[in-house]
């Protein structure tokens, strides 16, 4: 299952699929043999140390009050490297606060499907950050606390300046 909205095209992955990031792949990886059948990674999994090799591309993201198919999602923390392209920190903050509402709504789509699904999405979208433009990969995993249920999405983001 995939949309493409204003630019961004989402993708559920399937169990073997391979990404061209290396980065990413790692981390879809190692997600990969940290879910064991239906039972998805657990908090351990979000240990930043873990995933050195994406130091500073990591958001974590909560998720919070969910009613039918929509949820509230809090950023918990942002590495870096978001924060220093987006020249704010968001950690504390709800999606749906964004200042730019458009990738807020696609953003919370995505968080959407990755709970309903409980797997993961990878997504391309190109963006103009402060007047330069980025080709922004990113890959969204669900982490499970003590039930079935999605509690927290692992995001990597991965920002490449285009000419």
């Amino acid at each position: 299952m995939s949309f493409t909205s204003s630019g961004s095209n989402f993708s559920l992955l399937s169990a073997e699929e391979q990404l061209e990031t290396l980065r990413l792949n790692q981390l879809y990886r190692d997600w990969r043999q940290a879910t064991h059948g239906t039972v998805l990674p657990g908090r351990d999994f979000l240990d930043p140390k873990r995933h050195g090799y994406l130091d500073g591309m990591l958001l974590v993201v909560d998720v919070e009050n969910c009613e039918d198919d929509h949820c509230r999602y809090r950023y918990r923390s942002a590495g870096r490297h978001f924060i220093e392209a987006l020249k704010v920190d968001p950690s504390g903050t709800y999606m749906d606060q964004h200042p730019e509402a458009e990738f807020a709504v696609q953003a919370m789509r995505a968080c959407d499907l990755v709970v309903k699904s409980r797997r993961p999405i990878h997504a391309r979208a190109d963006r103009v950050i402060e007047g330069r433009q980025f080709r922004i990969e990113f890959l969204l995993l669900p982490v499970a606390e003590h039930d079935d249920a999605v509690s927290t999405i692992l995001i990597a983001q991965i920002f490449t300046p285009l000419k």
